[in-house]
């Protein structure tokens, strides 16, 4: 008798480290505009706000400093960074092409279990959205789109793919706030799990890229309910300095 082997459960992932708790807890306050721009995060007091030792507060300010949310500056040490509206537009633009080629390729390498692999987080994401579990979305999104990653069979896209989505996650954790969000991002997801299963490279690419440009738009709609402040770029500084 032919029995199908069920699918391997996927190992327990490890907690995330007191550090990493911590940066995210940072970075949420830092977009949000409870932290702002030219704040000073001292060690002891971010050690003494949210009770743990300086050891992870130094080092969940060096994760936001590579994700470019805190400056390290000559004699005041770590400050809030402001966030320049055209540079997360820029991020975003080029995660949706990243992240666009992954998906075509997947459509093309995918293997039988990195496929069923796929559907599974699909599913395990889909069911967070729709149950509108905050705690869980974030973490079963990541590991869908991380699965289109390993399924593209492309070491150097998946790289960048991957630092890309560090550096804009506290922005894409944000626009999950929108009431609507979770259920848009579920059906998002599902077009392009049906191109992939269609074997339609084309389609796969075009609607994960329409997907990350809808994240995009989700983290603007986000940022004006809640009056986030963006700071101006640099080429925005210097013409408004021109014209005074």
């Amino acid at each position: 008798m032919n029995v199908r082997a069920k699918p391997k459960e996927q190992a327990a992932r490890p907690r995330p480290t007191r550090s990493v708790t911590l940066a995210e807890a940072l970075a949420e306050a830092i977009v949000a505009g409870e932290l702002v721009p030219g704040e000073r995060l001292d060690e002891v007091s971010v050690a003494r706000r949210f009770g743990v030792s300086r050891t992870p507060v130094r080092e969940a300010l060096r994760q936001l400093a590579a994700i470019e949310l805190v400056d390290h500056q000559p004699h005041r040490g770590a400050v809030v960074a402001g966030i320049a509206e055209a540079r997360v537009a820029e991020l975003f633009e080029a995660l949706a092409e990243t992240e666009a080629a992954c998906a075509r390729l997947a459509g093309r390498k995918l293997s039988a279990s990195d496929r069923e692999r796929l559907e599974l987080l699909h599913q395990e994401c889909r069911s967070a959205m729709m149950a509108g579990d905050h705690d869980a979305i974030p973490v079963a999104n990541r590991r869908w789109h991380e699965a289109l990653y390993t399924g593209a069979r492309n070491d150097i896209l998946a790289e960048q793919a991957m630092s890309l989505r560090r550096r804009l996650a506290p922005f894409t954790r944000a626009q999950f706030g929108l009431a609507l969000r979770p259920s848009d991002s579920a059906a998002e997801h599902e077009q392009v799990m049906q191109a992939i299963r269609l074997g339609n490279e084309d389609g796969a690419a075009a609607t994960m890229r329409a997907h990350i440009a809808s994240v995009a738009r989700a983290w603007e709609a986000w940022a004006a309910e809640h009056a986030v402040r963006l700071s101006p770029s640099p080429e925005d500084m210097r013409a408004s300095l021109r014209t005074m």
